[in-house]
């Protein structure tokens, strides 16, 4: 109370630290203990397949449905379950709800112990019309003041579900997720018989009886995987695959390992997962930030010290024993810490939304008792650490110097450390500016650039794929031209952004050869509607192919495409054909259905129905959708409208781009303040130990100008250090990170000198206190002193 400044600066520090390392150990727990609430979960594993003849064959937690009962037959497990989501929302009453529904069998109650609050599990999952809902799940579709809920019903897609059981929700660290859960032989899933004889793929998982070998029922899964009807015709109609080699290749992936999976984190939904390296990472770096935080509260601590040398030696004088001195500084730093620890604690609080939306994790449980008390217990160590030293200069204080006024200097020593401790913070604070502002300035570049055409007044929509088919979509399309503001429609088989590589073609190349291609299937006018031309050739038209016949003949594709079919130029392609029923009548435009990142892929475009609808209209987003939704409800009762804007999908794919931004950006923010903290201690001891010196100049005459250009040389120094140290990896870091970006924007080293000016402005801010107060120095009160 007698110091606030200081106590404002040590305290808001120490919590700042505490509060950044609290949020994420929390983010590291989370991650390390994935799926730790499954029972013996080094025995759960589930099959994860990688289909080869797909040009982008990436590994994914979907097998063969059918491979659990060869699973079963085998003898080696002791109870398996499929898991299906059902893609279709449940209704109750006149309202739709969106919620994660996953088909299941009975042994998933056991599996991963789902806890079950009212009713019976097992009724859910065996009855026909059985449903159990999680607490949040019943909370969406019957209210938050509902009584019990079972003998409720439910409809999906006209299929009447009743609530059996009511079930605690899953912990938000395991797989799968699951709001509610429905048994995969029930009537939610009609196409339940079709899907398990036509081989379709889900998530299996399957639990291994003690002992059982997991090479051994990998292989025989992978054997019956090859002698599946769909692997079969998949290798009739390809030729690319290697005489010997798979179709697909199986895995079984132990529960406890899903989440740090290389193979899934590099494939479409590598959001979902992590690499342990970068959790060790941040765990280290949520240590280095509390560091720093502890190196400014030691610095100022050991400046406090010095300038309390007089206190000490009347209390040594008057009989203060050397324990109980050490003792009351060791006190004082416990207690600073602590009260740090308890704000930090706070600060993480008020933090932690913001904290969970950076990381794209839902994170409400970190804040245990048991955490908080650890996190308590661990400011006390810290405290006891922090104050050592200035407890040691305390403790070898003389009383005869310090009263005459000559033991209030610091050993060359320690001075030297510090400030090589100040410089490494600042080394750090300057080197994630410069990342971070590399990171955002590439961001928006990719944000902001082309997809190959004007975004502005396209809307997205996706229609339902089991509702009604060819003739309730034709009729739909058809009303909802005739809306007034509705300028043009088209269809294509994925919207631009979302790489979903949906179909894969073989097409014969120049040479006779099978070339897998992506296609994508669009309406007729889909070029016009983007205002596209073909770059060479002619483009689809309504004339010629409104007919939306598939064996019309007529192909599209890109560049990369006609060069992956061997001409040497996309121009020369232009009239060949693709095969015997489709002939090349020009060249695509380039549309980057894929991340600025990558580089185009070969792509072919075939005229053919297609899911997802590309509308052009003149009305804001929320005008359109009441516009739509009468007309979207005549005819998909039972499917929630999802209307985006072209701009909206675009930028989702940037999204763990911006996380890394936001992420950097408070991490470089935090460290600057820590940085700025640890130059203003160090100025305020440079004033402190050159208090003499100041005055001496004075008296000879030096100006103020003199006195603050003495100053700026000192710490002038120490900042061109922290550059040099710095920026050179703050350079490689980004030439990394760039790297794998096929498309950058124009950088040059300006983020490197903008890190710098800002570093600048802080060191001046940092030190314009005390250099203030240099230059305030009275010689004749110091001389008197």
């Amino acid at each position: 109370m007698q110091r606030p400044l200081y106590s404002l600066v040590i305290i808001g520090g120490l919590a700042i630290g505490f509060a950044s390392c609290f949020l994420l150990f929390g983010f590291v727990q989370f991650c390390l203990n994935y799926n730790g609430s499954v029972p013996d979960n080094h025995r759960v594993v589930v099959i994860k397949q990688r289909i080869n003849v797909f040009p982008r064959a990436e590994w994914q937690l979907m097998a063969f449905l059918p491979l659990r009962d060869v699973a079963r037959a085998s003898g080696m497990v002791e109870a398996s379950t499929i898991v299906k989501a059902l893609d279709m929302p449940l209704r109750t009453g006149d309202a739709l709800h969106a919620l994660n529904l996953q088909l299941v069998d009975a042994d998933f109650q056991s599996m991963f112990a789902v806890v079950t609050l009212e009713g019976e599990l097992h009724a859910a999952l065996t009855q026909p019309d059985g449903l159990a809902l999680t607490v949040t799940a019943a909370r969406k579709l019957f209210g938050a003041s509902s009584a019990s809920i079972l003998g409720r019903t439910v409809d999906v897609a006209g299929s009447v579900l009743q609530v059996r059981a009511l079930l605690r929700d899953p912990a938000p660290n395991s797989s799968p997720r699951y709001e509610a859960l429905a048994g995969a032989g029930g009537s939610a899933w009609r196409g339940s018989e079709a899907a398990m004889r036509q081989w379709d793929r889900g998530g299996v998982y399957l639990k291994l009886k003690p002992g059982a070998s997991i090479s051994a029922l990998t292989a025989l899964l992978q054997q019956a995987s090859e002698k599946a009807p769909l692997s079969q015709q998949m290798r009739s109609t390809t030729a690319s695959i290697p005489s010997g080699g798979n179709v697909s290749d199986l895995r079984l992936l132990p529960l406890r390992d899903v989440y740090f999976d290389a193979d899934l984190a590099r494939s479409q939904t590598a959001d979902q997962y992590a690499q342990r390296s970068s959790i060790y990472a941040l765990a280290a770096g949520g240590l280095f930030i509390l560091l720093l935080a502890t190196i400014n509260y030691v610095n100022l601590a050991t400046v406090r010290t010095l300038r309390r040398q007089r206190e000490i030696g009347i209390r040594k004088l008057l009989g203060a024993s050397a324990w109980r001195l050490t003792r009351q500084f060791l006190c004082e730093a416990v207690l600073t810490t602590v009260l740090a620890a308890g704000s930090g604690l706070v600060l993480a609080w008020l933090l932690l939304p913001v904290f969970a939306g950076l990381v794209d994790r839902p994170l409400e449980g970190i804040f245990t008792p048991f955490a908080c008390a650890l996190a308590l217990g661990f400011s006390v160590a810290i405290g006891l650490c922090a104050g050592a030293y200035p407890a040691w200069l305390a403790h070898h204080a003389l009383p005869g110097p310090a009263l005459a006024g000559r033991g209030d200097a610091e050993t060359a020593a320690g001075l030297r450390g510090r400030r090589v401790l100040t410089v490494v913070q600042f080394a750090s604070a300057l080197a994630l500016s410069a990342t971070t502002l590399a990171v955002s300035w590439q961001t928006y570049f990719l944000s902001h650039a082309s997809p190959g055409f004007d975004p502005a007044g396209l809307l997205v929509l996706n229609l339902p794929s089991y509702a009604g088919g060819k003739s309730n979509d034709a009729a739909f399309v058809e009303q909802l031209r005739r809306l007034p503001r509705v300028q043009g429609l088209t269809s294509i088989s994925e919207a631009v952004g979302r790489d979903g590589a949906k179909s894969i073609h073989r097409l014969k190349a120049k040479d006779g050869s099978d070339v897998p291609m992506e296609a994508k299937f669009v309406g007729p006018e889909w070029f016009e509607l983007h205002h596209l031309h073909a770059a060479f050739g002619e483009a689809f038209n309504t004339r010629h192919d409104a007919n939306d016949d598939q064996t019309s003949g007529r192909a599209m594709v890109n560049a990369a495409g006609a060069l992956a079919l061997g001409y040497a130029t996309p121009q020369e392609a232009v009239g060949k054909m693709l095969s015997t029923d489709y002939r090349i009548i020009g060249i695509a435009p380039e549309v980057r259905f894929q991340e600025l990142r990558k580089p185009s892929r070969a792509i072919v475009y075939f005229v053919r129905h297609a899911s997802v609808l590309v509308i052009r209209t003149d009305d804001q987003l929320q005008a359109a959708h009441d516009n739509i939704a009468p007309l979207w409800r005549r005819h998909y009762p039972n499917d929630i409208l999802d209307l985006r804007t072209q701009q909206m999908v675009l930028a989702e794919r940037l999204l763990g781009d911006r996380r890394l931004m936001r992420i950097l950006a408070a991490s470089s923010a935090i460290a600057l303040a820590l940085s700025g903290f640890g130059i203003f201690v160090l100025s305020a001891y440079s004033v402190q130990r050159r208090q003499r010196e100041i005055v001496m100049r004075k008296l000879h005459g030096a100006s103020r100008l003199d006195i603050a250009l003495m100053m700026a040389r000192e710490f002038g120094a120490l900042f061109a250090i922290s550059a040099l140290l710095g920026l050179p990896p703050a350079w490689l870091a980004i030439q990394h990170y760039l790297a794998s970006h096929a498309e950058r924007a124009p950088m040059s080293a300006w983020p490197l000198l903008a890190a710098l000016a800002l570093g600048m402005a802080m060191a001046v801010l940092a030190i314009a206190h005390h250099t203030l107060g240099a230059l305030r120095l009275s010689p004749a009160r110091m001389l008197r002193d």
